[in-house]
């Protein structure tokens, strides 16, 4: 992705690796009770999880948690509606008994359901357009465009693509 800044910066920020995602992933889910069958690092590097940022990360534990909650719902619904109405307090009783011994978690067939669901936020055509943007400024900025050498010495990776003078100008476009 690209963020303009102020004062005219302009920063390449790559989509994270997988093991960035997993990063990602665990500290969004320090706060979320995941199952004992949930490994985030399977998930992050879950070919479905290729070209996620981290906001698509957040979603897809987040439509994982909405699937925890419907699927609660909805097993609460079928045993409400299977009770006759003479056993019906028991049935509550019953029912309170097994949510307080089962809490809401997040399962691995959650986030299955969640990759159905959330999909990567820029496409692999937008991507490869970046990384031609960032291509292009890097050899911008170790052509001597921008001035003095930046602290990587100018060798022309991803930290070297910031300041507005990384652009070429619209004059050396024309010729």
């Amino acid at each position: 992705m690209l963020r303009p800044g102020r004062l005219d910066k302009l920063l390449y920020v790559p989509l994270p690796s997988p093991d960035d995602r997993h990063s990602i992933l665990c500290a969004l889910s320090k706060t979320v009770k995941l199952g004992s069958d949930v490994d985030l690092h399977a998930i992050a590097h879950n070919p479905h999880a290729s070209g996620f940022s981290g906001a698509d990360c957040a979603a897809l534990l987040r439509e994982a948690g909405l699937a925890v909650l419907r699927d609660g719902v909805l097993s609460r619904t079928k045993k409400s509606g299977t009770a006759s109405d003479t056993s019906m307090d028991d049935n509550d009783n019953d029912n309170k008994k097994e949510e307080a011994a089962a809490p809401l978690q997040i399962t691995a067939h959650h986030f299955q359901y969640a990759f159905e669901h959330v999909l990567p936020s820029v496409s692999k055509k937008d991507q490869a357009r970046y990384d031609k943007l960032r291509d292009r400024m890097a050899r911008a900025r170790t052509r001597g465009g921008a001035g003095a050498p930046s602290e990587s010495g100018g060798k022309g990776d991803a930290s070297d693509v910031e300041g507005s003078a990384a652009l070429p100008s619209r004059d050396n476009d024309n010729e």
